[in-house]
């Protein structure tokens, strides 16, 4: 790994766009631009390795540009994504000779992380009967990469989440927040693709990746996981306070994020959400 992204991982500083050019340089941006069939993907866990596979197949693809994101909750080894994300290139070197998988780019704007998940919590709590921070995470993981998906003119991003884990469930993968996050990228002219929306079996996943790498395994730790289940391992949500949650504070905070980051300007993240609030 690159010491300079380990320089940004001990830092985390905001870097959403222009991406540093040692990172994403200028002949690999015009590759992209060129390319017929280009797309963004996640680098997570297993079930992003596995997205990515699959998505190179129905599409099909010919370019993949692998993403690691950060918030400040992760813990753990930090070489773990960038293992992964050549990992994926092994792996399509292997399974889909002719794609082209370029060095990962790593992402980040605590600010935004903090306006959507840590700031307000009294207030959403109050408004919306519940908290949880996974629904404005993930909110925040896929609205990072829409700048970087309009510059590469990279048109599809590809993630892996999936709305059952053999039988479980994962309350930020649920319906409702997976229709917000399609329709998050849709508002920029983005296709979330889900290519594992509807796998529920973990076997499933196994044949994509290789059956050596177990669910929740080989990727970083949060701090934060696991914090809507109850003491017995149960979830309960109300779906419409989730939905309002969605549709009334965290996608609007995004795209406001968004539409000032792409029309050259610096946020203000309190006035974003304070705004919407």
């Amino acid at each position: 790994m690159d010491t300079r992204f380990g320089d940004i991982l001990r830092d985390k500083p905001e870097i959403v766009s222009p991406i540093p050019e040692w990172m994403l340089p200028a002949d690999t941006v015009d590759a992209l631009q060129t390319s017929d069939r280009p797309a963004i993907v996640e680098v997570a866990g297993r079930d992003s390795i596995a997205a990515a596979v699959r998505a190179v197949d129905e599409l099909p693809l010919d370019t993949v540009l692998p993403t690691i994101a950060y918030t400040g909750t992760e813990f753990g080894d930090w070489r773990i994504p960038f293992e992964k994300a050549e990992f994926l290139k092994k792996l399509l070197a292997e399974k889909r000779p002719g794609v082209t998988v370029y060095g990962p780019v790593v992402l980040g704007a605590p600010g935004l992380w903090r306006a959507l998940n840590g700031r307000y919590v009294s207030t959403l709590s109050e408004r919306y009967g519940f908290y949880s921070p996974c629904f404005g995470c993930h909110v925040y993981f896929h609205a990072l990469r829409i700048p970087l998906a309009k510059t590469t003119r990279c048109n599809i991003v590809v993630a892996g989440e999936r709305e059952s884990h053999d039988g479980r469930v994962k309350l930020n993968q649920i319906s409702a927040a997976l229709d917000a996050y399609v329709d998050l990228l849709a508002r920029f002219g983005v296709e979330l693709m889900l290519p594992l929306r509807h796998v529920a079996s973990g076997a499933e996943i196994e044949e994509l990746v290789g059956g050596d790498w177990e669910e929740e395994t080989g990727q970083l730790g949060c701090v934060l996981s696991g914090n809507y289940r109850d003491t017995s391992g149960g979830v309960s949500y109300v779906e419409d306070a989730v939905r309002r949650f969605l549709d009334e504070f965290a996608v609007p905070v995004a795209e406001r994020f968004l539409t000032a980051y792409l029309a050259g300007e610096t946020p203000d993240y309190s006035k974003l959400a304070e705004g919407i609030l």
